[in-house]
């Protein structure tokens, strides 16, 4: 505790010297409120529309069980929600409670931006091995907010249109994938595939475990090797060249829109990669019947790779001066039925058991089904991810970018798993 209390007064003290002028009140000591009696309480999160209007509901309602607390709501699309958090932290103007994710909680906690949550939250009824997501040296500074799967998502509507069945997604392997995937563009001719393009980490992630291998070392270098990374690339030519994937501009195209524009969501795919939480999109969207399905792997794989991924987390600044009501707020998040009912699959799916028993009766079928899935995957899992290393939020882009060189031809895959094993290890850690 005296590390922590330590770093946030070197943090303060850093930004006093840089002029900092907001720092009174971000670095007092002990909660503060105001002549009312009321503490103010400032939490940021990222989203859409719908999430913005689920998070002002779920918030309203504390406000309503706790009236000497006021919370004022601050909320972004993703692209601009780091540099505005960022900016925030170094003047010393950071939400007392606010949203991160895996790649970037690691990388605030080892800043001392973070509060550390023990006393603060009530963790007794959390998933114990999900909570070491937001640890970084047996201290707790976010708490997950709820999990999710990296899927496949299978338009079982545009399978049946094609006569082609359902695969057995206990034994299929990435040929049979590509195969089955290449069958549906060849039975549709009108413009649909099989499926798209993903380069997403977690897909990756799960590819390498399913190798023995794990996305970071314990240095918190990458951990995969090149023969593995190239081997995930060339299957992603692999899908173009087959035509069980759409070419690489529309791919390209493709992969610069979200889950509602994707092909298995707009009945113009047969399966999709995506978080589970995202069932609930890709059938709104589609109309169709959508099956989730455990991800292909060959014979010889050590594991099927699937792990729990905390959707995102919520953190305390570690500068705010209203600790205690900044921690009764994420208590409430986490833990409060009422709540949880009101959120749902948003941020993936509870974790609290209890809280879990008491809504999942009045839970949307698709989150029943996410449950349904999750569950069947339970002695399959791997251990859910630990705090990612500072410069993990520039993974994703750079999978992308590298992904592209590859499809269009620019660079083999082993160029391009050797340029990203060295462009990543030159950011991470710094």
């Amino acid at each position: 505790m005296n590390g922590r209390k330590n770093g946030a007064t070197k943090l303060c003290s850093a930004l006093l010297m840089a002029g900092a002028l907001t720092l009174t009140a971000a670095c007092g000591g002990g909660d503060s409120g105001g002549g009312d009696g009321t503490t103010t309480l400032r939490v940021a999160w990222w989203g859409n529309d719908t999430r913005q209007a689920i998070t002002e509901e779920v918030l309203n309602l504390f406000m309503e069980k706790n009236e000497d607390i006021k919370v004022e709501m601050e909320y972004s699309d993703w692209d601009n929600y780091y540099d505005r958090l960022t900016t925030q932290m170094a003047s010393g103007d950071a939400p007392d409670v606010f949203a991160t994710e895996i790649r970037r909680m690691g990388e605030f906690g080892t800043r001392n931006a973070l509060a550390d949550l023990d006393g603060l939250v009530d963790m007794s009824g959390l998933d114990p091995q999900l909570l070491q997501s937001g640890q970084l040296e047996e201290t707790q500074y976010a708490i997950p907010t709820g999990v999710n799967a990296f899927i496949i998502a299978a338009n079982k509507t545009v399978l049946d249109e094609v006569g082609i069945e359902l695969p057995d997604d206990t034994t299929w392997t990435w040929d049979d994938y590509r195969d089955f995937a290449a069958e549906v563009t060849a039975a549709t001719g009108d413009g649909s595939y099989g499926t798209q393009l993903s380069f997403n980490d977690a897909y990756l992630n799960i590819y390498a475990q399913q190798h023995g291998e794990t996305f970071y070392g314990e240095d918190g270098k990458i951990g995969m090797s090149e023969e593995v990374i190239a081997d995930w690339y060339s299957f992603q030519q692999d899908l173009i060249d087959s035509k069980a994937s759409p070419d690489a501009s529309r791919s390209a195209e493709l992969g610069s829109t979200g889950v509602e524009a994707s092909l298995v969501a707009t009945n113009k795919g047969a399966f999709g990669m995506w978080w589970s939480n995202q069932l609930n999109a890709i059938t709104t969207g589609s109309g169709s019947e959508i099956v989730l399905l455990r991800m292909p792997k060959d014979e010889d794989a050590v594991s099927g790779g699937h792990f729990l991924q905390p959707n995102m987390f919520w953190s305390v600044a570690a500068s705010s001066g209203k600790k205690e009501a900044a921690g009764q707020l994420v208590d409430f998040l986490v833990n409060d039925p009422e709540a949880a009912a009101i959120i749902g699959s948003d941020r993936g799916l509870p974790r609290n058991e209890a809280v879990l028993e008491e809504i999942r009766d009045g839970l949307p079928e698709t989150d029943q089904a996410s449950l349904e899935f999750i569950g069947a995957l339970a002695d399959e899992l791997n251990d859910p991810p630990k705090a990612n290393p500072n410069g993990a939020g520039e993974m994703p882009a750079m999978l992308e970018r590298y992904g592209q060189e590859v499809v269009f031809g620019r660079m083999t895959p082993q160029e391009a798993a050797s340029g990203f094993i060295s462009e990543a290890n030159s950011v991470l850690n710094k």
